[in-house]
């Protein structure tokens, strides 16, 4: 049983502080035998998270106590047999017959109480049933009522449940409802795949300006995770073709002139991340806005120049090389291979980066121009031409971070398609690392190549996480891999 089925992240949307509450003091030293169950349960299952989770809990609850070096000793114990019973009962969603054998063991064993913990999950977990097939009949107060009854429901781990509610406001029009719900999820959860999640969320019902706010609102709370939320803006902006927005901490003094003799540019932004989830499948990245060209020394008539550059704004890729068909001028070829990335015409778009890195007179083009001819490489799946390019190149922080990400990805789903599941996983796991999320797709291959080790416990902790905080299709048919 996956150890976020114990443990509960920061409740958000309702005004509630706590999922369950405190543990009550109690006069023993040590757990007995009825405290120890839901602890056998998880090492019987090999669920190393859920263990750990376990023993801090019974180590806050009984101070005085010390587990054993060698925990699988608390294997040994004469609780009743039914305890397991009873949790494959719940994790079957059969409740009514887990709380028929909760009685049925309490009357078998006087002296024994039911944990905490297990009667905190059936509730949970009937609630959760409950609660989706409230959203699923689109009954607004019955979803809600449900939730204000077990608060743990809109936690962190279970942020689907809260997109449920936003959407059902959303279908009965009320929009203010829906984005203050995106506002509670921002403000409360510090995951990276539930920020940049609920902000694409948001832009499809959202104003330019709530967007900001909202935006805002996550780098204001999430810091550390501000330059992910500016891209991730700044891409759902350009998707309405609107400029990306600065904020007054980043306003800078735009010189004439630069120290190589160079008008300041604007660097391109990065490219989106792919799709949140799809199936077990290498996807190239998508599309992104075009960055305004950068001022370089020019022998092309300006007219020429600014309608290149001008196209490139509005997304008329296609305008934007007929205007740049037969040059060779460095600014307007570099605003080519954007167009041409963008238009899907790559290999186009490769010869104009690779120009423009062996020419430019300015090392930050030069730079610019490499990081567009290595996304270029990965968007044909040209992963180690892309990687021994940038493995001598001087890219930004947040550059280097998307190539090599995308290098990751693609090296571990062809490792994967290969079968290779060992080298797979250390793929999808430095993908993780670097980013600092596990992305869904990728995450879902790396729970089936886990699986075709043979590591079925660790698999089924993956495909739960990725199913409670958002259920779809591909996590169920994970979920029955595991059966």
């Amino acid at each position: 049983m996956s150890s976020h089925l114990t443990t509960f992240g920061r409740v958000v949307v309702l005004a509630c502080a706590c999922a369950f509450g405190t543990i009550a003091p109690v006069a023993a030293q040590s757990p007995s035998s009825s405290d120890l169950q839901a602890l056998r349960f998880y090492l019987n299952q090999g669920n190393d998270p859920a263990i750990s989770a376990e023993l801090r809990r019974l180590q806050s609850q009984f101070p005085d106590w010390t587990p054993p070096s060698d925990v699988s000793q608390l294997l040994d114990g004469d609780g009743p047999a039914s305890i397991d019973r009873i949790y494959r009962l719940i994790d079957a969603d059969d409740f009514t017959a887990a709380r028929a054998l909760i009685d049925e063991t309490d009357r078998e064993y006087p002296d024994w109480a039911p944990p905490s913990d297990l009667l905190d999950l059936l509730t949970l977990s009937e609630g959760q049933v409950e609660f989706s097939a409230a959203v699923a009949a689109g009954q607004m107060n019955a979803a809600i009522g449900i939730v204000r009854g077990i608060p743990a429901l809109l936690s962190c781990e279970r942020v689907n449940n809260a997109w449920e509610l936003a959407d059902i406001h959303l279908s009965q029009g009320n929009t203010v409802q829906a984005l203050g719900i995106y506002r509670s999820v921002i403000g409360a959860c510090p995951d990276r795949a539930i920020l940049v999640a609920t902000l694409e969320k948001a832009d499809a019902v959202a104003s330019l300006d709530e967007l900001a706010a909202l935006s805002d609102l996550a780098q204001d709370q999430h810091d550390d995770m501000a330059g992910l939320v500016r891209q991730t803006e700044d891409r759902l902006r350009a998707g309405r073709q609107a400029p990306a927005r600065g904020r007054n901490s980043d306003q800078v003094i735009e010189l004439e002139g630069g120290p190589d003799g160079q008008t300041a540019q604007q660097a391109p932004p990065a490219r989106p991340s792919p799709p949140a989830e799809t199936p077990p499948a290498a996807t190239p990245a998508p599309a992104a806005a075009a960055p305004s060209a950068p001022s370089q020394p020019s022998t092309a008539p300006a007219a020429s120049q600014n309608a290149v550059e001008r196209a490139a704004q509005r997304g008329a890729w296609a305008e934007c090389l007929a205007l740049s068909a037969n040059t060779s001028n460095v600014t307007v070829m570099f605003q080519r291979g954007w167009c041409a990335y963008n238009a899907e015409r790559t290999m186009e778009a490769i010869s104009a980066f690779q120009f423009v890195a062996q020419r430019s007179s300015s090392a930050t083009v030069r730079r610019d121009a490499a990081y567009g001819w290595m996304l270029s490489l990965l968007k044909l799946n040209m992963t180690e031409q892309a990687a021994q390019l940038a493995a001598s190149a001087d890219l930004t922080r947040e550059q280097r971070i998307e190539v090599e990400s995308q290098i990751l990805d693609q090296r571990g789903v062809r490792a994967y398609e290969n079968r290779d599941y060992a080298r797979a996983i250390a793929f999808f796991e430095a993908h993780e690392n670097l980013t600092g999320y596990m992305r869904r797709d990728l995450g879902l291959l790396r729970g089936y190549a886990l699986l075709n080790q043979g590591r079925q416990a660790q698999a089924r902790d993956i495909f739960m996480t990725l199913h409670r905080q958002l259920s779809t299709r591909e996590t169920r048919n994970a979920l029955r891999a595991l059966e």
